[in-house]
């Protein structure tokens, strides 16, 4: 697909158009135009893949020009990146608002601007293909809503939370939620382990998550026109769509909606935690399989130095008894010596018998070892 997709370069001036279809000709099918104007006569004549526009252009600049394209139907889903020397959260802000799906400052890195256009490509099938099933979960959140309270919606929502058994179920849990109320919007989980950004049923656009991230630095609620922003430590959400007409319900909406994304975070909490205990539980395994084998490996030395030690006993014993007779010691001489290696032998298997407790207590510490780290095979 990405041999045949179709790229817009919208820039008035000549030297950026050129050096972008330079490092874009060779993968891409470039289409270049001036002005904002040229570019909707192009689109319309072949719809492009994808836009690169420029913000700052004379006459209709880049924010203009690409509501003009979301105005028309047959243009208004061709993904589309912002390309401005501007960096303020202000120019990010408003290009979010007008329907931009990411943002690129100049001077660009050329491999960044070819793994964001590759990334957004590659996100146009999927769309495609959950267009039906988003109108499906529309119809599905205006039925809900028409058959349940808003607080009864409250409750079934943080019953969904509960069940939610990793990030992106729980992200996906709250993105229903919040359309059983008939708004739509950004949703960031955060844990340790992951973060996880959804728009709709979809993974946010680069643009989208820069925006989410941006605001998580302000205040805990903040509302601005008919967005809303509820920030947690590991859930943000940013809400694109609040009522405005209706100030009742937005103020109840207002209250619901900071209930639910509480609810979300303690969730998020509890994932986090379990994410901590799981891997607790496998290095206190991990460390239970090794502290079993080198006991093992203790216990089995240890039985090894007691068989040589007898042994070393008998032989002892053996090479005494044929002493005796080479050196032709007297009888009392003989009884003598007899007493004296039967008195050290006799401390010798002394010891080693007050051992014999000990060994045995260490087996037992073996075996339920070996039970609690499952590697008893018999």
């Amino acid at each position: 697909m990405n041999e045949n997709a179709r790229i817009l370069i919208v820039d008035d001036d000549p030297f950026m158009r050129e050096m972008v279809s330079d490092v874009l000709g060779g993968i891409y099918r470039v289409i270049p135009a001036e002005n904002g104007s040229d570019a909707l006569m192009l689109a319309q004549a072949e719809p492009p893949d994808l836009i690169l526009l420029d913000v700052d252009m004379p006459g209709m600049d880049g924010y203009e020009t690409c509501i003009r394209f979301k105005q028309a139907d047959a243009l208004a889903s061709i993904p589309l990146i912002f390309v401005s020397g501007l960096d303020q959260i202000d120019e990010r802000l408003k290009g979010y608002e007008v329907g931009g799906n990411d943002y690129v400052v100049k001077p660009f890195n050329p491999q960044e601007l070819k793994a964001k256009i590759a990334h957004l490509l590659g996100m146009i099938s999927e769309r495609a293909q959950l267009k039906e099933m988003a109108s499906y979960a529309a119809s599905t959140a205006m039925t809900a809503m028409t058959s349940m309270s808003e607080m009864g919606a409250l409750l079934e929502s943080l019953k969904k939370f509960n069940a939610s058994i990793d990030e992106k179920a729980l992200a996906v849990a709250v993105l229903s939620c919040l359309s059983l109320y008939g708004l739509g919007g950004v949703v960031q989980v955060r844990t340790p382990e992951k973060s996880v950004s959804l728009s709709g049923q979809d993974e946010a656009s680069p643009l989208e998550v820069s925006v989410i991230e941006h605001m998580s630095g302000m205040d805990r609620i903040v509302q601005f026109k008919n967005r809303m922003s509820i920030h947690y430590p590991h859930v943000s959400m940013l809400v694109n769509n609040m009522p405005m007409d209706d100030a009742d319900r937005c103020g109840r909406l207002r209250d619901h909606l900071a209930m639910l994304v509480e609810g979300a975070e303690m969730r998020a909490a509890g994932i986090a935690a379990e994410n901590e205990s799981r891997w607790r539980g496998a290095a206190i395994e991990r460390a239970v399989v090794n502290i079993t084998k080198m006991l093992a490996e203790v216990d089995a030395a240890q039985r090894q130095s007691k068989l040589s030690t007898a042994m070393a006993i008998n032989e002892f014993t053996g090479d005494m008894e044929r002493a005796y007779i080479c050196v032709a010691l007297s009888n009392a001489h003989e009884d003598f010596m007899v007493g004296v290696v039967k008195d050290g032998l006799g401390k010798i298997l002394n010891a080693q018998s007050a051992e014999v407790d000990v060994q045995n207590k260490l087996t037992g510490i073996i075996r339920e070892l070996k039970d609690i780290a499952g590697t008893d095979k018999r």
